[in-house]
């Protein structure tokens, strides 16, 4: 008995895949929708911390916790997606092993992104008064 193969191209296109990493053929392209997330964010030192946010084109992200009294920084490492055009989900791991996930809100005018809550391994926590608040670097 033959089985003949099918292209992987073909396999491809009639798959539906989801995930950050989902397979679109304009993401071949060259498509622009996720330059406006792609880019490195920083908060301003509060509380002896700054926070630095690193989202990359293929969708991976990077936390890094820099401290003012001289501590080593901290990092964290995880992927981000686009959940609207003004929200963005941002998934990390620490190197304790917990599982952390915020949803930022873009401000275009400010080039700010800005979180009020993090859930950590299922549980939800506030980000302080006014929450945590990223500038996009130039």
């Amino acid at each position: 008995m033959t089985v003949s193969r099918l292209p992987l191209a073909l396999i491809f296109a009639a798959s539906t895949l989801t995930g950050c990493a989902s397979w679109l053929p304009s993401s071949f392209g060259g498509d622009g929708s996720n330059s406006t997330w792609v880019g490195e964010y920083q908060s301003q030192p509060e509380m002896g911390l700054t926070t630095l946010l690193s989202l990359k084109s293929d969708h991976s992200a990077t936390t890094t916790y820099q401290y003012t009294n001289g501590d080593p920084s901290l990092k964290e490492s995880g992927n981000w997606q686009a959940i609207s055009d003004t929200q963005l989900q941002v998934k990390m791991t620490s190197h304790h092993g917990l599982n952390s996930e915020r949803i930022y809100t873009f401000d275009p005018n400010k080039k700010q992104l800005s979180a009020t809550e993090e859930t950590v391994n299922g549980q939800k926590y506030h980000i302080g008064n006014d929450g945590l608040v990223l500038t996009k670097q130039d």
